[in-house]
């Protein structure tokens, strides 16, 4: 999957914010995608060698349960 440029995403998270809720939101869309693009990268990172390419979606909850820390409870 391609990267997405950071303008082309704010401009995404400015419109769908607009489009799904009807209202503009108070917080800078730049800093949305940022955030955004940071929480999609480490997901990808952490379900890199733990789910395939051919495994079904579910098995990325599995993943992480059976990587999780057990002292986070």
């Amino acid at each position: 999957m391609g990267e997405v440029p950071a303008s082309d995403l704010a401009a995404l998270v400015a419109t769908s914010a607009e489009a799904l809720h009807g209202v503009r939101s108070r917080t800078d869309p730049e800093r949305i995608a940022a955030e955004l693009d940071r929480l999609n990268r480490t997901v990808r990172d952490l379900a890199r060698g733990a789910v395939g390419p051919f495994d079904h979606p579910g098995d990325f909850a599995t993943a992480m349960l059976r990587n999780a820390d057990p002292t986070n409870g």
